[in-house]
């Protein structure tokens, strides 16, 4: 079951979410909290700026903010995780860490490699794409 109402409606208070998880988490992993912080303000300005920005370079941003949402959970992996059903959600929690790790490549960022990936930690092939496609569209 996939919901398609907004294609990616990541809002400043889903990036200021991030920001606060991100420093009461502390570093933690390949990031770190004040660095990680610096980098979700950039993020906030660019996507919250007046006008429109490049619509490439804001895919990446929201590609970037769903890793880290993963890493921290939050609002924004809420706002995903609705899209899913009970099931596939409570997967995508109980992998969230190694998927946010395999979506840290940027090569890995197409619907195969993430269904593959998914399917060799033990989802069904229907839940593999439904998370796949529905990580996809929330960025694209």
């Amino acid at each position: 079951m996939i919901s398609t109402g907004e294609p990616h409606l990541i809002t400043g208070s889903d990036i200021d979410d991030l920001v606060t998880r991100v420093r009461l988490n502390g570093p933690r992993g390949p990031e770190h909290g004040a660095a990680l912080a610096a980098e979700l303000d950039a993020a906030r300005a660019f996507l919250c700026s007046p006008g429109d920005p490049d619509p490439a370079v804001a895919r990446l941003v929201r590609r970037r903010l769903v890793v880290i949402a993963l890493r921290h959970g939050g609002a924004l992996l809420a706002k995903l995780l609705t899209r899913l059903t009970a099931r596939e959600t409570a997967m995508v929690r109980r992998y969230a860490h190694r998927l946010a790790n395999f979506l840290d490549t940027p090569e890995n960022w197409a619907a195969q490699p993430i269904m593959l990936h998914l399917m060799r930690i033990g989802l069904c092939y229907a839940e593999a794409e439904d998370i796949a496609v529905t990580v996809l569209m929330f960025v694209w």
